[in-house]
């Protein structure tokens, strides 16, 4: 079924990359949206409105359309997005069963280009021929494999770095350092203008006779950044798996706002994920509810996220990061997972129910030192979450990075948050030890523990610090108020 109620017209414009607010659009009734009959029809439709949209550098508008019923193809390729696509509250309503294929990309080429271990850490390129002058996005990556192999799977970890390097100065520093003797830096990069890219206003719905995955965007090699107003629904029951519904990779400034996902191709104990982040530094999410059965986001090589007024099942970043905050975050059912990841993770004002606040991931054997802090945080403890950090199983063997051999345990800060028990529940752990095991050897970093202005509405619960007494290289402040 196909709604039109309003076609908007424009005016034009003669730039080749448009601008947030463009003055010339390029609309699918213009191209015969209202003719098509089939699905497949107006997926052709679709294709020819945004391949002549990114060859003419113009925008994309679906202003004046309802909804749109898409049958994907067995010849469809990802349909081209701009620097600006308004899909002006559009629903559609997508059946595949031909291939697992992104619905829509945008994905600017890079270059190679060579940098070394100071230049990268220090952030200074002015000696560097190509990075010197104009505003370039540089990804880095690491030959030599940040984790050789993780465990239980048949692959490894590449770690990688991202920055904004403008006249010779980049915007951040690396996670870690590539000066070390081992690190094998690569760099590859593109020229970055002044347009900011906005995709807004769609409602993607998944059809429950879909046997293939349509993903509906995948974003590449991009600055500036701003997703919004993006509705997503998968039904159940269509034992798919390997979701990731909105893709992004080697971006910078990111911005994901009224953000809604209703399920995702993935089980119980299947993996899949509404939101895949890979290389991000500097990401905003702001009012964003997502529910999933593996969990909402599924990221790795990502830096300065922060979240707000987020309704979720899951964050996470499975392999190398660095300072994450949460604020006014609620989150449910599952857990947020971290592993290998720097500097600090911060939640104020969040809730947790039937939930781990902290997972520390164990399958890459990479127990890094970072600092986590809890400001107004309610913990809804159970039986079975009676903890606040908690291990998802624990690998004593010596990793061969020299910058993961030491394995850590985070300092912890909880100021006046609230603790709800229940099912009985008369003692709780700020570390859940447990898992550890046999392992005798020492944790590092870890020296502080604070609990101050710590709440119970109900009978107050014994608190510990640890559930099984681990060895630690500093000597443990515990202080408690």
């Amino acid at each position: 079924m196909l709604v039109i109620t309003l076609v908007m017209l424009s005016t034009s414009c003669k730039n080749k990359h448009v601008s947030s607010s463009p003055q010339r659009t390029v609309n699918p009734l213009h191209y015969g949206l209202k003719e098509a009959k089939t699905g497949k029809d107006r997926y052709y439709v679709l294709q020819r409105t945004h391949k002549d949209a990114y060859r003419q550098g113009l925008g994309v508008s679906y202003a004046g359309i309802k909804e749109i019923v898409l049958d994907i193809p067995s010849d469809a390729k990802p349909l081209p997005l701009t620097y600006y696509t308004d899909f002006s509250g559009v629903t559609f309503i997508v059946t595949n069963t031909e291939k697992n294929i992104y619905l829509f990309s945008l994905s600017d080429k890079l270059i190679p280009v060579s940098v070394d271990g100071k230049e990268i850490d220090t952030r200074v390129f002015s000696r560097n021929q190509v990075l010197k002058s104009g505003k370039k996005l540089l990804v880095i990556s690491d030959k030599t494999p940040w984790v050789e192999n993780r465990i239980g799977h048949d692959y490894g970890a590449t770690r990688k770095d991202i920055m904004l390097v403008e006249n010779g100065v980049g915007s951040n520093t690396p996670i870690q350092s590539y000066s070390t003797s081992v690190s094998r830096p690569e760099g590859s990069y593109r020229d970055v203008g002044t347009n900011k890219i906005v995709v807004k206003g769609i409602v993607f719905n998944r059809t429950a006779n879909s046997t293939k995955k349509t993903y509906l965007l995948k974003m590449e090699n991009q600055s500036d950044v701003t997703l919004s107003n993006i509705s997503i629904t998968t039904p159940e029951g269509s034992g798919l798996n390997g979701d990731r519904a909105m893709d992004l990779a080697n971006c910078v400034n990111v911005k994901l706002e009224d953000i809604s996902i209703n399920g995702t191709y993935s089980l119980p104990k299947q993996y899949g994920y509404g939101i895949t982040l890979d290389n991000i530094c500097a990401i905003q999410v702001n009012n964003m509810f997502g529910r999933g059965n593996w969990g909402i986001f599924g990221n790795n090589n990502v830096q300065q996220a922060v979240l707000k007024n987020c309704d979720i099942n899951r964050f996470d970043i499975h392999c190398y990061g660095k300072d994450v905050s949460f604020e006014n975050c609620n989150f449910v059912d599952l857990y947020n997972q971290f592993a290998s990841v720097y500097g600090d993770v911060v939640f104020k004002d969040c809730t947790f129910s039937n939930f781990t606040p902290v997972l520390m991931g164990s399958s890459y054997n990479a127990y890094t030192a970072y600092d986590i802090r809890f400001e107004n945080c309610t913990f809804n403890l159970d039986a079975k979450h009676a903890s606040i950090v908690d291990f998802s199983g624990f690998c004593e063997t010596e990793n061969t990075r020299p910058e993961l051999k030491e394995k850590c345990l985070p300092n912890v800060a909880m100021r006046n948050c609230k603790v709800n028990v229940s099912g009985g529940l008369k003692k709780w752990f700020v570390i859940n030890t447990k898992k550890t095991g046999e392992y005798d050897g020492v944790f590092s970093h870890l020296s502080s523990v604070t609990v101050e202005g710590l709440s119970y509405p109900e009978k107050q619960t014994n608190m510990e610090l640890f559930s099984k007494s681990v060895r630690t290289r500093n000597s443990v402040r515990m202080k408690k108020n």
